[in-house]
C-alpha cells in the first residue's frame, strides 16, 4: 500500500535534486526526472515525488519488506533531504 508524505520545498528545488541524484547515484540508487516531478530509488524503495508550490509530495509506492514501518522509511528519506539543503 503506498504512503505519501510532504516535504518542506527547499530555496532552489534543482540543485537539492542535483545533490540527491550524485548522492543516489554513488549508492545503487536512482533518481529520474525533474524539478516538478519524477521517480526516486534506494535501498529497495522506491517511489513518486512532486513539488508543489511551498511542498515536495512524496509517495512510496514499494519497500524492501512489508513489515518495515512506513514511519522508519520516512525518517530516512527526511533525512536525506535535511542532510542535503544543510
Amino acid at each position: 500500500m503506498p504512503h505519501t508524505f510532504y516535504l518542506d520545498k527547499p530555496g532552489d528545488v534543482l540543485a537539492t535534486f542535483e545533490k540527491l541524484k550524485s548522492k543516489l547515484a554513488a549508492t545503487g540508487g536512482k533518481l529520474t526526472g525533474n524539478e516538478k516531478e519524477g521517480f526516486i530509488s534506494a535501498d529497495g524503495v522506491e517511489g513518486n515525488y512532486t513539488v508543489e508550490a511551498d511542498t515536495i509530495k512524496i509517495t512510496v509506492t514499494k519497500k524492501p519488506l512489508p513489515l518495515i514501518p512506513n514511519a522508519l522509511v520516512e525518517k530516512q528519506i527526511r533525512g536525506i533531504f535535511q542532510e542535503l539543503i544543510l
